[in-house]
């Protein structure tokens, strides 16, 4: 379901919907280039020139696998010697939001072609970052998968024989139903039967900010907005206090979501559909993602620029928060009816 637009919000990025069968190639050598500080890496043919399915964009700009570096001379490249082939899944992003709609989008052969994935995942550095989040190890072990089943070179090299799945998301850009086939997977292997949970509880549920130490954006002083919320009988969640199971299965149990948009949303990556949200983007412009994700889940979302809700942006100049950027709602109560006027207006 599309998503409204509303008022003065705008969309950052495209949201094209595909469905064609995406494809997986076969390179018998190519060059690995990890991630470093300054370079995303990715893969290469022997020519410098990048692998079309290895590229990742962010937006309409490649984000892995942009430009080889001129000065790494191909010819000198040390060539690992393996003994069972690669399967290419790109780069894992420890970010909870990027991971989810980066770090996954190659995983959707493991639903259909579990024999051709016994180990040896190749991924862009840094090494051993599986075992430093716990919602990385979880999403991966749905797919039976541990930090023994990944590897990363910390140095450009050569490879032989490499499966290259092409991704089913790419960030404001385009998005494909496997990609949710395969996040719906995680969710009923680490939630349970969520078909029979879902929707079933029908109070609103306001998710907040307040209690997070740090992400992009926020609202100063969101508590308010929550109290008033309060009065009128929502419920309200800080999802960064729930475990990743958790979170799927309090999420899914709810109809009716409200928020200012941000990574606790792709979560209902994980869910069955039919979902009603009413959010407040943080700008003038809502991520193209937002959209996409509501129209591969089945959900209908109703979001309004947060200019049209007397919030605005605060100046953080002075490096106070940990977020990106920071907000003021002037009007608490007023933002606290709009959202639920948001959810009134899509169930009408």
């Amino acid at each position: 379901m599309n998503a409204k637009k509303t008022h003065n919000l705008k969309i950052s990025g495209q949201t094209l919907l595909e469905d064609q069968p995406l494809t997986i190639s076969f390179a018998p050598e190519l060059v690995y280039i990890p991630a470093t500080a300054g370079n995303r890496g990715g893969l290469f043919n022997n020519d410098g020139s990048p692998i079309p399915t290895a590229i990742n964009h962010r937006g309409k700009a490649a984000h892995l696998s942009a430009n080889l570096d001129k000065t790494i001379d191909i010819g000198a490249l040390p060539t690992i010697e393996n003994d069972r082939e690669f399967f290419f899944i790109g780069e894992i992003n420890p970010h909870y939001g990027h991971f989810l709609l980066e770090s996954t989008t190659r995983l959707w052969p493991l639903l259909h072609w579990r024999h051709g994935f016994s180990g040896n995942l190749l991924y862009l550095g840094p090494p051993a970052i599986v075992a430093k989040k716990t919602f990385i190890r979880q999403v991966f072990a749905s797919h039976s998968l541990d930090d023994k089943d990944f590897t990363a070179y910390p140095a450009p090299c050569k490879l032989k024989n490499v499966f290259i799945p092409a991704p089913a998301f790419e960030i404001r850009l385009r998005a494909h139903r496997l990609f949710s086939e395969t996040l719906r997977h995680s969710g009923g292997c680490l939630a349970g039967d969520l078909d029979t949970l879902n929707n079933s509880n029908l109070t609103p549920l306001y998710l907040s900010k307040s209690k997070l130490n740090s992400g992009v954006s926020c609202i100063t002083n969101e508590t308010a907005i929550e109290t008033a919320l309060s009065r009128v009988g929502v419920d309200i969640l800080h999802p960064e206090t729930l475990g990743l199971t958790d979170q799927i299965r309090e999420l899914a149990s709810r109809k009716y979501l409200l928020g200012s948009v941000g990574s606790a949303l792709h979560t209902l990556l994980f869910c069955p559909g039919g979902k009603i949200i009413s959010g407040v983007s943080l700008g003038e412009k809502i991520n193209a993602n937002y959209i996409m994700i509501d129209r591969l889940c089945g959900n209908t979302g109703h979001y309004r620029a947060s200019t049209d809700m007397a919030i605005t942006m605060t100046d953080n100049a002075a490096g106070t928060s940990r977020f990106m950027r920071t907000f003021h709602a002037h009007q608490p109560d007023y933002v606290a009816e709009q959202l639920l006027a948001g959810l009134q207006e899509i169930s009408a």
